[in-house]
């Protein structure tokens, strides 16, 4: 279970390293309008992915590990239904591009257009593809994707800083998924499943039926979910100017890296204790005390150097971003303890409590948020993120308490 929370920790890190790299060059070679058109593109690419990405990787992660079998039949069934539902989605947006303000315009034409709805329906299978690596207990592999993905994305940036000043920045990002998703796909559906249907053959096989009631119930917790990740940077690009976009977007993708340390945690445990249930309670007391000895630490260096660590990308992100980080580092602690209880959760299959926890800080977050950017601006979308994780946290730790004495 841990050395597959390290292999999914050591591929945030690796993201994170690389992507700090990324946008580092692009606030460099690129105007800070382009870098708010940029990152508002894959703001929105994220968030039409994560419809099914966000949806169904639960039950990827929950089943996969007990398929045997039936292990490619699920995951070709996941890719299809996720592109098809991906693919709609992309279309009615740019179909109403107008109602989303400045920032997407470089998206409307067909050649946008066409590109913008390939890298939605590639970074949803993306994403999907590292929760089935996961379901396998592969993790290992994930790191080596991103790697290849976040090192491609740095020098298309670079390549294509001169041909497409505008949008360089979204496209390198976009051509990057496929050196992924290509070569990872093959690894999984012809070496890891067939292994697996090979070991695991004797397993009784998956109901569909038991797949769709935990998605209908998981599914609405991971919509809520999806919202807070995606929608909030979306509703900074729609209420402020690109270049303060660019400034609160740079400082999202740090804090963003530890969030998803947590994440990271608990889809491991979620994966290893759906195929072995007993191991539960030892898993949890583990996670809490590995999350405890990388996360503290780490958020303290960033809440003490906060100014050194935006330096890179330029004076201006120094200044305007350092508060919104600080707040946003600040929330990772409270939401380890949200995070590990909802892998609890999808273990237990209580997907309606799963989808009150979920939902409680989807509009905690995205409410305080439209309250407060009013009055303090991009910093009080970070406010807003560190009280809602706070109280869902203190809602959630007696339900994690019983969990760590089963």
């Amino acid at each position: 279970m841990f050395r597959n929370a390290y292999a999914l920790m050591l591929s945030t890190g690796v993201s994170a390293a690389l992507g700090l790299g990324f946008w580092v060059v692009a606030a460099r070679y690129y105007t800070e309008e382009a870098v708010g058109q940029g990152s508002a593109a894959i703001a929105a690419m994220k968030l039409l992915a994560s419809i099914t990405a966000t949806t169904m990787i639960g039950a990827v992660v929950r089943y996969v590990p007990r398929a045997g079998r039936g292990t490619a039949r699920l995951v070709r069934r996941v890719y299809g239904a996720s592109s098809l539902v991906v693919c709609a989605a992309s279309l009615v947006f740019l179909a109403t591009l107008g109602l989303w303000g400045d920032s997407y315009a470089p998206l409307g034409g067909l050649v946008p257009g066409l590109v913008f709805t390939a890298s939605c329906v590639a970074w949803a299978v993306l994403t999907l593809q590292e929760g089935v690596l996961t379901g396998l207990r592969r993790s290992f592999w994930v790191p080596i994707g991103n790697a290849v993905f976040s090192v491609g994305k740095l020098v298309l940036l670079a390549v294509f800083a001169a041909a497409l000043p505008v949008l360089g920045v979204f496209v390198s990002w976009a051509a990057a998924i496929a050196l992924s998703v290509v070569p990872l796909g093959w690894l999984v559906f012809r070496r890891l499943i067939p292994r697996q249907a090979a070991a695991e053959g004797g397993r009784a096989p998956l109901r569909y039926a038991d797949i769709g009631r935990f998605m209908a119930g998981d599914s609405v917790g991971s919509l809520f979910s999806l919202a807070m990740i995606n929608l909030l940077p979306v509703m900074v690009a729609v209420r402020f100017d690109a270049a303060h976009n660019a400034f609160f977007y740079a400082a999202y993708t740090v804090g963003g890296t530890m969030e998803f340390m947590a994440i990271n945690m608990a889809s491991s445990l979620t994966a290893h204790a759906s195929y072995e249930p007993s191991a539960l309670a030892a898993g949890v007391r583990g996670a809490l005390r590995r999350m405890t000895v990388l996360l503290v630490p780490a958020v303290l260096v960033i809440v003490a150097f906060t100014p050194l660590v935006l330096t890179p990308f330029g004076g201006a992100y120094a200044s305007h971003g350092t508060t919104v980080l600080r707040l946003l580092a600040l929330a990772t602690l409270p939401r380890v303890v949200v995070e590990l209880y909802i892998g609890v959760l999808r273990v237990q299959g209580r997907t309606g409590m799963l989808a009150l926890v979920q939902g409680a800080m989807c509009l905690l977050t995205l409410g305080g948020a439209a309250l407060l950017m009013g009055p303090t601006g991009i910093s009080g979308a970070g406010t807003a993120v560190l009280g809602s994780m706070t109280l869902v946290a203190a809602c959630a730790a007696p339900g994690l308490r019983r969990a760590l004495r089963t």
